[in-house]
């Protein structure tokens, strides 16, 4: 029996209406995701250049320990989506109870190593000291909640896995707007609470995940999903869901690391670009948060229907979603190139942060389609449990940024423009490589349990 509160027509019935149905809520929660970033740099922004660069700065950290969450994430969402989809929905509720214990246990091991590392890590970024303590004691608070943080993406995950993105949105939206409230009190210290300054946008942000964690599991009996932990065949569960997802965790983490090593090339042109960047890069998530949902709906799509033994319909749906991201991203690239500097002036008055933010921006926009091939067709592969191609895709020619980066900004004397246009220029042969690759078919044989 179907469960109720899943997205239809996801393995039978119209594609472009599934697509929708789960793709809608997504790009909305999503949205919510990115919110949250960019409640931080309204207030932030108001504590000058300065801190924003240090929220940059943090940002790339905190990325990648968030990438991470995605060696259970992924694995699960693949597992669960395939039994899901072949309507074995007690092994769908198998895989997220054991799911979850393995994040908790992944999510501890991730903070004890950040808790250490976090004492030099800004200072090897040659950040200057006040940019480098604001990061590190952000980053150290976050770190403390990162059970919560990680909960909240597994949660979130299987909630998608089993074809419902709509509670997931009220859950997002919710934290948002907690964050919100919260954000302003703890920096500035309004009606009698700590004044933190940055550190308290941390604060604010750990509370809001802990608040939406407990959301998401007073929320799982809407989808039929009762917890039960046991130890029975934990150490295999956990083995194949990590040989699965550890391929997708590590391609994030390693392409914030290399995002980190770009930081410091940027940092050696000062603290500007380092703030338009900070500034551009959530500028730029309005596409990835469309490209996002879209990828979000094509994983759902493609396990379910490989578990229902449809993959030919699971590669209609796959490049159906492609075609749509593809349309929106063009409008918003236009948007870009038109209105970029108004877009930076939302959030920093300081001229120079805005003109370089807008150079960013441009060249992004050049290229921007081609986000949407790498970040659906990589949602693609995951619901397909086929997650090396993403990894073997993405590793090589987003490392190739750095050694372009440098070669043309400080070899050549370009500057830290030829850096935006490594970005965009390699986000191209991503994209193209991607789609040729997913067009191979390989992954709509992989067998996983």
């Amino acid at each position: 029996m179907r469960l109720t509160g899943t997205a239809k027509n996801i393995t039978d019935g119209s594609l472009s209406a599934g697509l929708f149905l789960l793709a809608g809520p997504a790009m909305v929660s999503m949205l919510a995701i990115m919110l949250y970033e960019f409640i931080d740099l309204f207030w932030i922004g108001k504590l000058g250049a300065e801190a924003v660069a240090a929220l940059g700065a943090s940002a790339f950290v905190l990325w990648t320990i968030k990438a991470l969450a995605n060696c259970v994430a992924a694995g699960l969402n693949a597992l669960i989506a395939r039994n899901a989809g072949a309507e074995n929905f007690s092994r769908a509720q198998m895989w997220a109870s054991q799911g979850l214990v393995l994040t908790v246990l992944f999510a501890l091991f991730i903070a004890f190593f950040t808790f250490i590392a976090h004492l030099r890590l800004f200072e090897l970024l040659g950040l200057a000291p006040p940019v480098a303590q604001n990061a590190r004691q952000f980053t150290l608070i976050l770190t403390l909640s990162l059970v919560f943080i990680y909960g909240s993406i597994t949660l979130d995950t299987i909630f998608r896995a089993m074809g419902n993105t709509f509670i997931p949105m009220i859950i997002m939206v919710t934290g948002l707007v907690l964050n919100a409230a919260l954000d302003p009190l703890f920096i500035f210290g309004w009606w009698g609470f700590p004044k933190m300054g940055m550190p308290g946008a941390a604060v604010a942000s750990a509370l809001a995940h802990i608040g939406s964690t407990l959301m998401f599991v007073m929320a799982l009996p809407l989808i039929h999903i009762k917890l039960k932990f046991q130890l029975h065949h934990f150490i295999s569960h956990a083995r194949q869901v990590l040989q699965i997802g550890m391929p997708i965790g590590l391609l994030g983490a390693i392409f914030s690391v290399i995002y980190i090593a770009l930081s410091r090339n940027i940092a050696h042109f000062g603290t500007v670009p380092l703030a338009a960047i900070s500034i551009g890069h959530r500028i730029e998530g309005i596409p990835f948060f469309i490209a996002f949902g879209f990828s979000t709906a094509v994983a759902t799509v493609v396990g379910q229907n490989l578990g229902a033994g449809k993959p030919d319909r699971a590669a209609r749906g796959a490049l159906l979603s492609l075609a749509y991201a593809v349309a929106f991203l063009a409008m918003i690239s236009l948007g870009f190139i038109l209105y970029g500097k108004e877009m930076m002036r939302l959030f920093i008055s300081d001229p120079a942060v805005i003109d370089e933010g807008y150079r960013y921006l441009f060249a992004v926009a050049v290229f921007e389609i081609f986000l949407a091939s790498e970040v659906i067709l990589e949602g693609a592969f995951t619901g397909a449990g086929d997650t090396h191609p993403p990894f073997l895709i993405s590793i090589p020619l987003t490392a190739l940024r750095i050694p372009m980066a440098y070669y043309f900004s400080i070899g050549l004397g370009y500057g830290v423009g030829s850096i935006w246009w490594t970005i965009s220029i390699t986000t191209m042969l991503k994209g193209v490589i991607f789609f040729l690759w997913f067009q191979r078919g390989h992954w709509k044989h992989r067998q996983i349990g």
